[in-house]
């Protein structure tokens, strides 16, 4: 079996849970919800990791609108995916 088919799967896998769940399109594992207010862009962080989830939170002037970064790395498994999807989509 070739592994590096194998992690394009995974990726693909991925992302395509992302783009179910949060209507977002990114052809890398680096992904930018944008949540537009800077108070609640580190509240919905808190809340994540809470969870046990690590994602930034970047704001402006950094960006031009708030956003939670997300990092979709292969080694997530999907369940846990869906469950971070799930806890922005909640808390936006």
């Amino acid at each position: 079996l070739n592994n590096t088919q194998d992690l394009k799967d995974k990726i693909r896998r991925n992302l395509s849970i992302i783009k179910q769940e949060l209507n977002v399109d990114s052809e890398g594992l680096i992904i930018a919800y944008e949540i537009g207010d800077n108070k609640k862009v580190l509240e919905i962080q808190k809340t994540l990791k809470d969870e046990g989830f690590l994602v930034g939170a970047i704001r402006q002037p950094t960006v031009k609108s708030a956003i939670i970064r997300l990092i979709a790395k292969i080694d997530i498994n999907e369940e846990n995916i869906k469950k971070v999807c799930k806890l922005l989509k909640e808390n936006r």
